[in-house]
């Protein structure tokens, strides 16, 4: 069984390639997941003060989720959501012409809002920002009126 973990900037990409010999019980796997990436996002906060642990997903009500290729990553503290936002435009090749949406436990933030910050206050107890992503805004549906004519 082969643990690695390789890091590049810009993308500042994290992966863990391992491979699980004997399945667990679903509670108890629960538990040792969670536990896991505690240990990894302190385990990088450690080694990178200056940058913080993310997961990036498709959103699951996403009908035509474009999938990312990689999905844990440590970024600067001062990239902004808009870098942030190209860089995942270029992972999963999402066409320039279409509006990309971030969701931040189900917020929106401002596009110029730095991932320092919102980690500080938005990160999950397992030490991760969790950010899902998806082609339409999911705030309701739009509603037409009819004007006089």
């Amino acid at each position: 069984m082969d643990n690695t973990t390789s890091y590049s900037y810009p993308q500042t990409l994290y992966t863990n390639n391992h491979v699980a010999d004997v399945p667990s019980p679903a509670p108890a796997f629960a538990v040792n997941d969670h536990l896991e990436r505690l240990k990894k996002s302190q385990h990088i906060l450690e080694k990178y003060p200056d940058r913080v642990p993310l997961i990036i997903k498709p959103s699951a009500n996403d009908r035509d989720a474009f999938p990312i290729d990689k999905s844990k990553y440590i970024t600067p503290r001062d990239l902004t959501l808009l870098q942030l936002q190209q860089i995942i435009r270029k992972r999963i090749h999402f066409p320039s012409e279409k509006a990309l949406y971030m969701f931040i436990n189900n917020k929106l933030f401002p596009i110029t809002s730095m991932v320092g910050p919102i980690y500080d206050e938005h990160k999950d107890a397992d030490g991760f920002l969790y950010i899902t992503y998806c082609q339409e805004s999911t705030f309701g549906a739009l509603h037409h009126v009819r004007h006089p004519a």
